[in-house]
């Protein structure tokens, strides 16, 4: 019961920052699944539109690297993105999981893993 109360007590503290970045997580990754699409119907479609595609491009790898940051900085939190959902933060703290997830970054929005320990 302490190192929930530990846990609780350090989430909440996180809780802005963790808000902060996983509403950043979740609009770039909207964007770099929007701009792929557009990628794709691009190459998919007549012609070759040279300047549009190499501007995609870029904007791609400004969000992809953006991302990488946002990923490094969990790290460094101890905490990392799940991949497959980018609106959830998880952090570990000894061998107990806790998770963020962006639309309840409130009080209610802790939980502890119940499959913890990890093995």
């Amino acid at each position: 019961m302490k190192l929930e109360t530990e846990i609780l007590r350090r989430a909440e503290r996180m809780l802005p920052l963790m808000r902060s970045i996983t509403t950043e997580a979740q609009a770039r990754t909207r964007e770099i699944q929007r701009l792929e699409s557009d990628l794709e119907r691009l190459h998919a479609g007549p012609g070759e539109p040279i300047h549009e595609i190499r501007r995609i491009e870029s904007e791609l790898f400004q969000h992809r690297r953006e991302m990488e940051n946002i990923k490094k900085e969990l790290v460094r939190l101890g905490c990392s993105l799940d991949e497959a959902h980018p609106e959830r933060i998880i952090w570990l703290k000894d061998d107990n999981e806790v998770s963020f997830d962006a639309p309840r970054l409130d009080e209610t929005g802790y939980r502890p893993d119940r499959a913890s320990p990890r093995e």
